[in-house]
């Protein structure tokens, strides 16, 4: 074990410099892009729509769909324009649409400016059980019957960063849950149907097409923490569709959008890592830590038999960084967490 520290230690050794800088720019992606549509190729349509385009960029990235009221995130609406990073025109249909790309740097720097929060791109996903009232039956919503109000949804949450998983309605669906007992929302078997899904996140839904020609939805979001409803009734389906997905994602927001560090640098979080018996475990935790889009430099402090000490920046506390470790990694909390020190332990996968 005495030689394994030792190289440990000497392999280390040559690239703590390496990281006791601030993290690279990470790659641009689709999560920092809008497309919008626009009436022409002018200079004032690429205005207008820069505007739009930031303001659904930065309510997919803070996870808050009224951003746009914060005075500071209002300003940077107005020169949006000066802010696009890449855009480009594209005519589809007789449409033209604005496809804009900000700088994911430059996102941040305004959630940080106006106190917003932000939530990484990793999201889980969220699991639809839509019911369907009609005349003389209940029945699951299928792509094949209701594939217009299903689109309309997917798209909806993938607007805000979410994907949408349906159910496959097969037989082992059916031995679990019937349209019923969704209706009644039996929740305690709405969550046991849904763990073949690899999700806790789920949206139940009741959709009843009046006589009048409007339509009502009555929306439920289940988690393992969590359970919230809406009832909205409209003559149109996109406000009746938004109301299911602004209430599940605004929940998931709740639980995983975290506030960035308001002056970059000032401040540091000390984290203590057990369980790291070798280089490979030291490349693994590193690895984590530096693919959060939420910090900004990471720094070595103490290697010591099979503890690892470092200091990260970027985030307000250590809650926050409690809130955005992978759920699914190997690196988990342990004991109480404090404003600016956390305990983390590297176990078995």
């Amino acid at each position: 074990m005495l030689n394994l520290i030792r190289t440990f230690k000497g392999r280390i050794g040559r690239i703590v410099l390496l990281l006791a800088v601030a993290f690279p720019v990470f790659a641009q992606s689709d999560f920092y892009a809008a497309r919008v549509e626009v009436p022409d190729r002018s200079d004032a349509a690429l205005a207008s729509g820069a505007r739009e385009a930031l303001n659904r960029v930065l309510v997919r990235v803070s996870g808050n769909e009224e951003i746009a009221k914060n005075p500071t995130v209002a300003a940077a609406l107005r020169v949006a324009r000066d802010r696009v990073s890449i855009y480009s025109f594209e005519q589809e249909g007789g449409q033209v649409y604005l496809q804009a790309t900000f700088d994911d740097v430059l996102v941040k720097s305004i959630l940080r400016e106006s106190d917003a929060t932000f939530w990484s791109e990793d999201r889980p996903p969220v699991l639809l059980w839509l019911v369907v009232d009609e005349p003389y039956s209940r029945r699951f919503a299928t792509v094949s019957q209701d594939g217009a109000l299903l689109l309309e949804l997917s798209e909806a949450f993938t607007a805000r960063g979410i994907d949408l998983r349906l159910p496959l309605l097969d037989l082992e669906d059916a031995a679990k849950l019937s349209p019923e007992m969704v209706w009644q929302r039996v929740a305690r078997r709405i969550r046991s149907a849904s763990q073949r899904y690899g999700t806790e996140h789920i949206l139940v839904g009741r959709y009843v097409q009046l006589t009048t020609g409007s339509q009502l939805a009555d929306w439920l979001y289940l988690d393992s923490e969590d359970q919230r409803q809406v009832q909205v009734q409209g003559s149109k389906t996109t406000p009746v569709v938004l109301a299911g997905v602004d209430l599940a994602v605004d929940a998931m927001a709740d639980r995983y959008a975290v506030t960035l560090e308001s002056t970059p640098g000032q401040s540091f979080i000390a984290v203590t890592v057990t369980g790291v018996e070798s280089f490979t475990d030291y490349q693994s935790v590193v690895g984590i830590l530096r693919q959060l889009p939420v910090l900004d430099s990471l720094i070595i402090d103490e290697i010591y038999k099979d503890r690892l000490g470092v200091r990260v920046t970027g985030l307000s506390n250590a809650e926050a960084l409690a809130r955005v470790l992978p759920g699914r990694s190997r690196l988990v909390v342990s004991g109480d967490v404090s404003a600016n020190r956390i305990n983390l332990h590297w176990g078995q996968p």
